[in-house]
């Protein structure tokens, strides 16, 4: 096969500008030499540099306008999506994505007879609801009525094409190209970071085995969300959070109305989940430590990504990180940078999420850690028991001794030497072959 054509409407000196609305003034200065946007509400589309650019014997930069009417030739036409819009709006009736960002009309053609794909990339987040997957069923194959395989949809929920499948036998898809959408799960955060490592070996983080750490988990918190209250609750009813570094706000950082007291779901944490054993005194003791600083970084790009390695002090000093992903009662499972930043700085983990985070991070070829405490919670889908579990496990870690810790220490070194390797190899190789896959399997 050829090498596929990754199109683009409009190409600069400095790459391409992204398909999904027309070209603004940042855009341009995105591109142009000696020029930039500097702007954090601006998004540019990075998507060439991240999947294409880098594997040239597999794609090449196109312009849309080199594409004839009745073209053969393999091609993406590839969609961003920013933060900035509702997701279902991208897919409104006949004011969706393909009319918004004035896609070209001959490629509809390439994309319904010919070889053509549109790709939607939405890998910084976990869309899989059956409302995200209605409203890009309804756009692309019920109003503009194209074959569903050409949908390429990048997402960063891993269990997505599991999902898809049960939604898809909900709502009686049928099992055929026409009709079934391609998902393919891509948990871009890892990216970044494996770039970051790759680019810059010289910061690779020492692991001292002999090294007595002062304190024994860590555990970063932004927003409010259920699961990390209840454990944060758990960790002080063990009294394990004055031995541990922990951040959490008395203030919902994007929403000042909402604080730490008020978004307490009182009947999940005392009768839900029962069986954590918390009560009124537990909660008021860690209510009044509040709120909990670590670095004091409040730009998201810098806590997600991390460049400078500012927090390595904070992994270097402690034993564990316990990892509080952003879904845990839902049914995506995310793997977002929190999950990635403990093999980063090469630091054991505990992952507070959805059921199936440890077996998918070993599916992408990272260990994990059940030689040194029982990780059978990844397997149990009820939350409660679930969060029981977790408590149970950092409760039993609380007690180590200082030559189990030391003893710890020095056996799972090499779990943790092989992770950060692992981490150099970018999720985008794993996506970008399942696309090639996909596009040479079915050229017509």
């Amino acid at each position: 096969m050829e090498k596929i054509k990754i199109a683009y409407s409009w190409i600069g000196p400095r790459g391409p500008i992204w398909n999904t609305e027309l070209p603004n003034i940042l855009s341009f200065a995105n591109v142009q030499d000696g020029s930039d946007a500097h702007s954090s509400m601006f998004w540019a589309d990075d998507m060439w540099n991240r999947l294409f650019k880098k594997r040239k014997n597999l794609f090449e930069l196109y312009p849309t306008q080199a594409l004839e009417l009745d073209d053969d030739r393999p091609f993406i036409f590839p969609f961003s999506l920013a933060w900035r819009i509702d997701f279902r709006n991208y897919f409104c009736g006949r004011t969706g994505i393909l009319e918004f960002s004035h896609t070209p009309g001959h490629l509809f053609r390439l994309v319904r007879n010919h070889n053509g794909y549109f790709m939607i990339d939405h890998s910084v987040e976990a869309f899989m609801t059956d409302a995200h997957l209605d409203a890009m069923y309804g756009y692309f194959r019920g109003i503009h009525g194209f074959p569903m395989h050409k949908i390429i949809y990048l997402t960063g929920c891993v269990n997505a094409e599991k999902l898809h499948n049960n939604y898809c036998i909900k709502r009686n898809i049928p099992n055929t190209l026409a009709e079934r959408m391609t998902i393919i799960a891509y948990p871009s955060s890892h990216q970044v970071l494996s770039t970051n490592i790759v680019d810059a070996p010289e910061k690779e983080p020492t692991y001292n085995p002999e090294q007595m750490p002062e304190k024994l988990f860590l555990m970063w918190n932004r927003r409010f969300r259920q699961h990390r209250i209840e454990m944060a609750l758990c960790l002080e009813k063990n009294n394990l959070v004055d031995r541990s570094y922990i951040s959490f706000s008395k203030d919902d950082v994007e929403n000042p109305s909402k604080n730490f007291e008020n978004t307490l779901d009182y009947q999940r944490i005392f009768d839900k989940n029962a069986n954590l054993r918390l009560n009124m005194d537990i909660l008021n003791t860690f209510s009044s430590k509040l709120p909990l600083v670590l670095d004091g970084e409040t730009a998201i790009n810098k806590m997600c990504e991390d460049t400078d390695n500012e927090t390595r002090p904070y992994y270097q000093n402690s034993l564990i990180s316990i990892v509080t992903e952003t879904n845990y009662n839902l049914p995506e499972l995310t793997l977002t940078e929190k999950s990635f930043k403990p093999i980063k700085e090469k630091h054991p983990f505990i992952v507070v999420g959805v059921p199936g985070a440890l077996k998918a991070m070993r599916e992408m070829g990272f260990k994990t850690f059940n030689e040194f405490w029982d990780e059978t919670y990844d397997e149990t889908e009820c939350n409660e028991v679930r969060m029981q579990q977790i408590s149970y496990q950092t409760e039993l870690i609380g007690k180590w001794t200082p030559e189990q810790i030391l003893d710890f220490r020095r056996k799972v070194k090499p779990i943790l030497d092989h992770n950060y390797n692992q981490l150099k190899i970018p999720s985008s190789e794993f996506a970008v072959q399942k696309i090639c896959k996909h596009i040479e399997e079915h050229m017509v």
